[in-house]
């Protein structure tokens, strides 16, 4: 087995210990494998932030405040745009993924889309047995025009610097492995057709809960993708009906609200993303393709507590960067035990992907 020692250089983190990686040191091409190590690896958080990112500022600002004006449509207009039969992985979905075992989550509406490509693919055949992954983009265009370009170019930026981390997640695990073929990931996201994006908005909590957990506004999980690009979420004061933003961009009113992740001894580390940066969480497929040297993190969303809830909501966007569908998710030789429960050998993404979603969508 090889096995090589990462040389530690000065890793720039943030006060929570989240690994900051400088978006001109990516385009650099410098090599930052003991960051990622350290991000990525066994005892990482499984997510780092990179800054620098040009007009990442301006296009987040732009896409998170429509957020909380197309979660106030009317229910007739939003309901244009669900679309069941991709078991609401395009379009608009409210109350279909299962929070926790036994409960649906009311708590937040979301958008979901392909962020590159409008219409990926012509084939009815694969469109139909493949809805999840290949359907066509679902606009409101006559409703809600603005959401379309604002959408796609805030994914495509988060994209094309995913591209420029997966480089150097394929640089460390090529010193690691040497059954790895070298640029493993980087090439499924440039290649991929099938990357999806989700507008997310957690409505206010205008009456108290009886029960606030880590889990509160968004249950434990690991993203089944490659590699999943991250908004730093933005807060609004809402009107009393939760119609109108009165205040966008506003502080979040509860320090312990927020994004949290699981360490392996089991510890909840919350993580803040700072507003002029992009987080990027490692996902189940490059932690099967890397044999596990690099390792997806439970990660979950806590509610504001009541009664600083009231009238805030909370809008963040999520760009799911992953195969396409016939890809052939392998391990190298000799990793076969990947840690992650519902891959078994031989699966495409497509398979793995269907198992995941069913597990987190119901009618």
């Amino acid at each position: 087995m090889m096995t090589t020692e990462v040389e530690v250089a000065s890793i720039e983190t943030t006060k929570d210990g989240v690994v900051v990686l400088n978006y001109s040191d990516l385009v650099a091409g410098k090599d930052l494998s003991a960051s990622i190590e350290k991000a990525y690896g066994y005892s990482g958080h499984g997510l780092l932030v990179v800054k620098g990112i040009p007009s990442i500022v301006e296009l987040r600002e732009r896409l998170l405040n429509l957020a909380p004006r197309y979660s106030a449509l009317p229910e007739e207009i939003k309901q244009k745009t669900v679309h069941k039969e991709s078991n609401f992985s395009f379009g608009w979905s409210h109350g279909k993924e299962i929070l926790r075992p036994g409960v649906f989550d009311e708590y937040k509406g979301s958008y979901y889309n392909n962020p590159q490509y409008d219409q990926p693919f012509e084939d009815e055949k694969m469109i139909k047995e493949f809805p999840e992954s290949c359907h066509p983009n679902i606009w409101p265009v006559e409703d809600f025009p603005d959401m379309r370009q604002a959408f796609m170019e805030l994914g495509q930026t988060i994209v094309n610097v995913g591209q420029l981390v997966a480089r150097q997640c394929d640089k460390y695990t090529v010193k690691q492995c040497e059954d790895y073929k070298p640029d493993t990931l980087e090439t499924i996201i440039k290649e991929s057709l099938t990357c999806k994006a989700r507008l997310l908005y957690y409505f206010p909590i205008n009456e108290d809960q009886s029960e606030r957990t880590k889990d509160s506004w968004c249950g434990w999980h690991n993203d089944h993708s490659s590699l999943t690009g991250l908004c730093p979420a933005m807060y609004f004061t809402m009107s009393e009906d939760g119609k109108q933003v009165i205040n966008s961009d506003i502080p979040c009113p509860d320090t312990d609200a927020g994004l949290y992740a699981k360490s392996r001894d089991e510890k909840e580390v919350k993580i803040a993303i700072p507003k002029d940066c992009i987080a990027y969480q490692i996902g189940e497929c490059s932690q099967i393709q890397t044999g596990g040297l690099l390792r997806a993190t439970p990660h979950a969303v806590q509610a504001i507590k009541y009664p600083e809830s009231k009238n805030v909501g909370r809008g963040t966007f999520a760009v799911f960067m992953q195969p396409n569908v016939d890809v052939l998710l392998t391990t190298p030789k000799g990793k076969e035990n990947t840690f992650v429960g519902q891959y078994k050998q031989g699966m495409n993404f497509a398979e793995f992907s269907k198992v995941t979603i069913e597990n987190y969508y119901s009618e």
